[in-house]
């Protein structure tokens, strides 16, 4: 992070300010979590620093803006974005996986922005994102009935939002301390 590239109309004084408020605000739980994201965004444009911390924005605004496939979802969300599932036919009946299988694809992709896991007590994965997992049963299921199973959607309870959401405030407090740091000690 380069300080020195500072020239918006925002003083670095005020920015530091901004960034211990915002800090204090985060771990007293004063604010939602979209809101503290958001002044993090601010805080990174003003000193410039937008490039280098392109996952503000991809929280705030949800991860299929950039990855539009599973594929791609899986290859690039950050591991504190993959939480536990529950899978369920096109009936709203759960689906049971073998183990083999469910060990594979234990992990949900959630690419949802922040509001939406803060708003939510569940949230679904739905089947557009759930195609090659259904072909991967198809193959490789163990017998008739596996084979012939079909995910409609996958469900992330909200322990598992909180898990995700646990980890966006983590990744939050570390910018949010390295600008503190850089700022103070410039």
């Amino acid at each position: 992070m380069d300080v020195y590239r500072f020239g918006m109309s925002n003083s670095k004084k005020e920015i530091l300010q901004l960034a211990k408020s915002t800090s204090v605000d985060l771990l007293e739980e004063k604010k939602p979590l979209h809101d503290i994201i958001s002044t993090c965004r601010t805080i990174a444009k003003s000193l410039q620093i937008s490039d280098e911390n392109t996952w503000i924005d991809l929280e705030l605004n949800g991860y299929l803006v950039k990855y539009k496939t599973r594929d791609q979802l899986c290859d690039n969300l950050p591991s504190y974005r993959r939480t536990g599932w529950k899978f369920y036919d096109v009936y709203g009946n759960a689906v049971s996986l073998p183990p083999s299988i469910a060990n594979l694809f234990g992990k949900s992709t959630v690419h949802h922005t922040v509001k939406e896991l803060e708003d939510n007590n569940q949230v679904t994965i739905t089947s557009d994102l759930l195609e090659k997992f259904n072909k991967f049963i198809s193959d490789h299921g163990m017998d008739y009935a596996s084979k012939n199973v079909r995910i409609h959607e996958a469900k992330v309870s909200k322990a598992e939002i909180n898990q995700v959401l646990g980890g966006i405030k983590h990744k939050a407090q570390e910018f949010l301390d390295t600008v503190i740091s850089l700022l103070e000690f410039d």
